[in-house]
């Protein structure tokens, strides 16, 4: 790095954080599969159903590749493990429109896994690089992230199926997997890893003369505050994709015209995108306890607001409830991905993201419990008195996790005085 003062750090972090929720805007482009879903049934001629099971397939590769992605990047730097992202992206998106007509297998494959495995390696290298520039307002640095990744299946969601009618699904898949390849392989090319001394820096108060960082010591699989933060976080993403995977559906039962139900599936989305800023924010003001109890509480109202529309028919109560789950589900990739530096340090900040992020996967797979439980589709009400008692549950959940928090913090207290004694 040619000039390491602080005001060169301050402006080429926010080059970085600018880039890479661009990169990030792209990316997630794959979860605008809701909209991507009729007209993949209608264009290749697939079941509805069995296409819907692609988006579950890519929840859980996601998770699996943020996992590699954290051992990739380990293995041949961000820049290498960009340039497998996007490659990944580019035979995910690419192969669906080339070679998806009439086999669902194809898009299981290329969507649901090379999809899901490029976002899930290019979500955790870049959030886990670019949060590193940023010890001082690293829930700032998530939120600005977060909301990019968030908001790319609104913007450019919304863009790619308008294109549709003209060009067709398979050559806008294509195009996709193209133009989003090529940005990620610019990040790839500009993104760096800050200098050796970015704490003491930007944030001295959290720094040692040492350099020691006393959270990088522990493994976040073998200490129990993690185990209790995934309670909170599975439960409030199950609430989160209750919702936001059945809004339009939901929005017409309780009595909205078909019309507005599709408008509230984007302004749910936006919810989710602001959410992201806006709990980042709550965070750095406060701290992981206060933020959690936050958005514990939203999924709280959420659940009631809906619950509450579907027995008296009030469909001004789904829409709040909607904006609520939008909000507590956006909450969600903030939270742990701040928690995961704040608690473990920056050594292996990449897989103790990703480890967090596992909690995409299990509040998928307990949604889809839930659902099939109570009979999801035709007893919608059931599946949210369930997440409402489960609502209650990640809120006093914060209650344990804030016990454990503090200790944790005593004992990184005692560690980085007991460093700096010895280096006295």
């Amino acid at each position: 790095m040619p000039d390491t003062t602080t005001e060169y750090i301050k402006s080429r972090r926010l080059l970085y954080l600018a880039l890479s929720t661009a990169a990030l805007l792209f990316l997630g482009l794959i979860y605008a599969f809701s909209m991507f879903s009729a007209p993949m049934s209608a264009a290749f001629g697939l079941d509805k159903a069995a296409v819907g099971l692609t988006f579950n397939i890519m929840m859980i590769t996601f998770c699996f590749g943020a996992i590699a992605g954290s051992q990739i990047e380990k293995s041949v730097g961000t820049r290498g493990a960009l340039f497998v992202s996007a490659l990944l992206f580019l035979c995910g998106f690419a192969g669906t429109g080339l070679f998806g007509n009439g086999n669902i297998a194809v898009v299981y494959a290329c969507y649901g896994v090379l999809g899901g495995l490029g976002v899930g390696v290019g979500y955790n290298c870049i959030v886990a690089t670019t949060n590193i520039w940023f010890p001082d307002k690293v829930g700032f640095s998530s939120g600005v992230l977060m909301m990019g990744f968030g908001l790319g299946s609104l913007i450019l969601g919304t863009l790619s199926v308008n294109l549709v009618p003209t060009f067709g699904l398979s050559s806008v898949f294509a195009a996709i997997g193209v133009v989003t390849c090529v940005v990620v392989v610019a990040l790839a090319l500009l993104l760096r890893r800050p200098p050796a001394d970015i704490v003491s820096r930007m944030a001295p108060e959290k720094a040692t003369g040492t350099g020691f960082d006393p959270g990088e010591q522990d493994a976040a699989l073998k200490t129990p505050t993690f185990y209790v933060y995934w309670i909170w976080a599975i439960i409030v993403i199950a609430i989160g994709l209750a919702t936001i995977g059945n809004c339009a559906s939901d929005a017409q039962a309780v009595g909205l015209d078909a019309g507005f139900a599709t408008l509230l599936v984007g302004l749910v989305s936006t919810c989710n995108g602001l959410a992201r800023v806006v709990i980042g924010l709550i965070y750095d003001k406060t701290n992981v306890k206060v933020t959690m109890l936050v958005d514990g509480f939203i999924a709280v109202a959420a659940c009631a607001c809906i619950i509450g529309a579907f027995t008296t028919g009030v469909a001004a109560l789904y829409v709040v409830g909607a904006f609520c789950c939008g909000f507590c589900y956006g909450g969600v990739p903030v939270v742990a991905s701040a928690f995961a530096r704040q608690r473990f340090g920056a050594k292996s900040y990449p897989l103790n993201l990703s480890l967090a992020n596992f909690a995409i996967m299990f509040g998928s797979l307990l949604n889809i419990v839930i659902q099939a439980a109570v009979g999801g589709a035709d007893n919608r009400l059931a599946v949210f008195a369930v997440m409402g008692a489960l609502s209650l549950v990640a809120a006093f959940d914060v209650l344990p996790f804030s016990k454990l928090w503090n200790k944790d913090m005593r004992m990184l207290d005692e560690r980085r005085r007991s460093v700096e004694a010895d280096g006295a």
